[in-house]
């Protein structure tokens, strides 16, 4: 059984750090949701031949079972394997969560089908099983439809990642990947090895943290008022003219105003960037978020993605208070995020065995 094409970009939020940059749990918590149903449902509307392609690979004529191993294999036709994430296998994995995303049946590691289960380099995954019954081709395609039942199962996902990358460097695996038996999981570990190997190293000892920035325009706009000396110049004007003409060169001042605020705003937001990321290892820009997403009235400037090492947290951080002093009286506000597995820093491209479906 091929994955899901369906794709949460990020788990749930952990482990806020002091200063008060980041805001409360419950908060973001929701917010994540709220941008993974909306993502979801969007990808559904958007596109349904890719929906149908994704349900087509959902359920698939069910191989030989192998083997059974601890905590095993069940040979019950209707079970699927859900996986979450894949960590290096050098060592034994605690504290996994007691319930997976199908509440009957715990979280678990599945080790690439190799001689040495445990070597280093050889990633495990990071599992529990589904009934097919719920998760089946016709029956997801139906849950995905429920907000409530997609929110709950959003959050589990969420939940078993960050109990895995509070411990561990976790390649974290899209919403809905699943697999028709165990022994296909260890084939697609063991057939991705040197690619698991490869982000697993190149993540180690990272954290993926999310910065977002907004904009009190009426503030940038006082701002730009005070500062810009063609619009100082334009309001000498204006007190100058009569009511009518004043009027007219109103309509022109708002416009050069929203413009100044629009160029400014773009320009604090590439600095902005740009400092954090002289701290992070790698980072990204994505997609701004509307208020539908947000909650907020403020436009957001920035929505950055920072890979940063635990050594750099540190400045990392005080380069963020930097730009808050910097820029918080010029009305942008920062909001910290994570840590995160790292979504954004990860790119891959997996290739399986048709046998192993």
């Amino acid at each position: 059984m091929k994955e899901m094409m369906l794709q949460a970009r990020r788990p749930a939020e952990q482990n806020p750090g002091p200063g008060g940059l980041e805001a409360p749990w419950p908060t973001q918590d929701q917010e994540q949701i709220r941008q993974e149903i909306q993502a979801t449902r969007k990808r559904i509307a958007e596109n349904q031949q890719l929906l149908s392609q994704t349900k087509a690979a959902v359920i698939k004529p069910a191989e030989a079972p192998a083997q059974p191993s601890a905590p095993g294999e069940s040979n019950e036709a209707d079970c699927g394997y859900y996986v979450y994430g894949v960590v290096d296998g050098a060592s034994t994995i605690e504290g996994l969560p007691e319930n997976g995303i199908d509440a009957a049946y715990p979280v678990y590691s599945v080790p690439a089908a190799t001689l040495h289960r445990q070597a280093s380099g050889t990633p495990q995954a990071i599992v529990s099983r589904v009934s097919l019954q719920e998760f089946g081709q016709e029956q997801l395609q139906a849950f995905l439809e429920d907000i409530a039942w997609l929110e709950s199962r959003v959050r589990v996902h969420q939940s078993v990642l960050a109990s895995v990358s509070a411990v561990r460097t976790v390649i974290p695996m899209r919403f809905c990947t699943i697999y028709r038996s165990e022994s296909g999981v260890q084939a697609m570990l063991t057939q991705n090895q040197g690619q698991f190997a490869a982000g697993l190293a190149r993540l180690d000892g990272k954290q993926e943290w999310g910065i977002k920035v907004h904009c009190d325009t009426d503030i940038l706009a006082q701002h730009v008022r005070e500062i810009s000396g063609p619009v100082q110049a334009m309001q000498a004007e204006m007190a100058a003219k009569s009511s009518g003409a004043a009027y007219f060169m109103k309509r022109k001042l708002e416009e050069v105003i929203a413009g100044e605020v629009e160029r400014l705003g773009d320009e604090y937001a590439q600095r902005s960037h740009d400092c954090l990321g002289r701290h992070a290892a790698e980072a990204v820009v994505n997609p701004l978020q509307g208020q539908e997403l947000t909650g907020r009235q403020e436009p957001m400037l920035l929505n950055g993605a920072y890979l940063v090492s635990r050594q750099n947290l540190a400045a990392f951080r005080a380069g963020l208070t930097t730009l808050q002093g910097e820029y918080g009286e010029l009305g942008l506000s920062y909001e910290m995020t994570g840590p995160w597995p790292p979504y954004n820093f990860v790119a891959l491209e997996i290739e399986e065995d048709a046998a192993h479906d």
